[in-house]
């Protein structure tokens, strides 16, 4: 439990992206990825999500860890169905923000969020390997946290923008709550706990970070910390769950989406700027990690 409030003291939050949006005709995406924590609450209308289509019941949302790949049902009636990459192409013709001074009540609508939360600001608390898309289920807390943000975005009142900061800033720690009070849950990000206790691990995440455009072999990773080369391999994987090479190539493409979204560069630019000389290939192993081309990540999926 020490860890644990000394992770929470170190936790940083952005909410990145927040909005209503209404489906237009049923849809589901077979490849739904974001490098952002994503949560998706329906408001009125019916969610379903993984491979075998579970439904997200009433009074309850779903949670998508950043950098996890999931199928996505929204809408009733017959669907059709739509790579990531499809999607991003064509989204008006499946959803649109929602009209708050037209409200329907047969429209189908969702709150959609995206934020992060990560610790000294390298480590996504809830990124992990084992831990996959969850549904929390009936959990007052947390749903009256969710309705609140909802009535904000409807009515728009003042502050309502640094209210809606707070309360997916408080949505974060009750999720976590959540999960630390789920043990199989909890195992699946125990090993982000593990990184306090061995502060090397956290100045190679540093390190990795300042040098993203530069070439990051083993050799370079073992001379920062003066360890064997052939050493490194398995105390990065040891620590982490990744090899060292997989690691910083998925920190490459994090930064290249955060950049995406950010700037106006070209996809050279954006390449060589974390560690791609070749553009070709760099789009190809983008291609290959998120399932979509690098220019459709300029917009989230509720970017309307």
């Amino acid at each position: 439990m020490s860890d644990f409030i000394k992770v929470l003291d170190h936790l940083h939050f952005t909410l990145k992206k927040v909005s209503v949006v209404k489906v237009l005709k049923p849809f589901i995406i077979e490849n739904y990825y974001d490098i952002e924590n994503t949560v998706i609450f329906p408001i009125n209308s019916r969610l379903r999500y993984g491979k075998y289509i579970k439904k997200v019941k009433k009074e309850s949302f779903l949670f998508i860890p950043a950098n996890k790949v999931v199928s996505l049902a929204f809408g009733k009636g017959r669907s059709i169905r739509l790579s990531y990459d499809d999607f991003l192409e064509e989204k008006t013709k499946y959803v649109a923000k929602d009209n708050f001074l037209r409200r329907n009540p047969i429209d189908q609508k969702y709150l959609v969020l995206n934020f992060e939360t990560k610790v000294l600001n390298s480590i996504n608390i809830f990124h992990s390997k084992n831990l996959k898309p969850l549904v929390i289920e009936r959990n007052a807390q947390t749903i009256s946290i969710l309705k609140d943000i909802v009535k904000e975005r409807y009515y728009r009142y003042p502050g309502s923008e640094k209210l809606i900061d707070l309360q997916s800033q408080r949505l974060s720690i009750e999720i976590i709550r959540y999960i630390l009070s789920n043990q199989p849950l909890f195992s699946s990000i125990e090993e982000n706990f593990k990184y306090f206790k061995d502060e090397r691990i956290l100045d190679l995440f540093q390190y990795v970070s300042d040098n993203i455009d530069k070439e990051l072999s083993n050799k370079k990773l073992a001379d920062f910390l003066n360890i064997s080369e052939e050493y490194v391999g398995q105390y990065f994987k040891n620590n982490t769950g990744y090899s060292p090479q997989d690691y910083i190539e998925l920190r490459r493409m994090e930064e290249a989406i955060k950049m995406l979204r950010s700037d106006d560069e070209s996809i050279k630019v954006i390449g060589m700027k974390v560690g791609f000389k070749d553009t070709a290939y760099f789009c190809r192993r983008f291609k290959l990690m998120f399932g979509v081309q690098a220019g459709m990540m300029r917009k989230r999926f509720n970017e309307i």
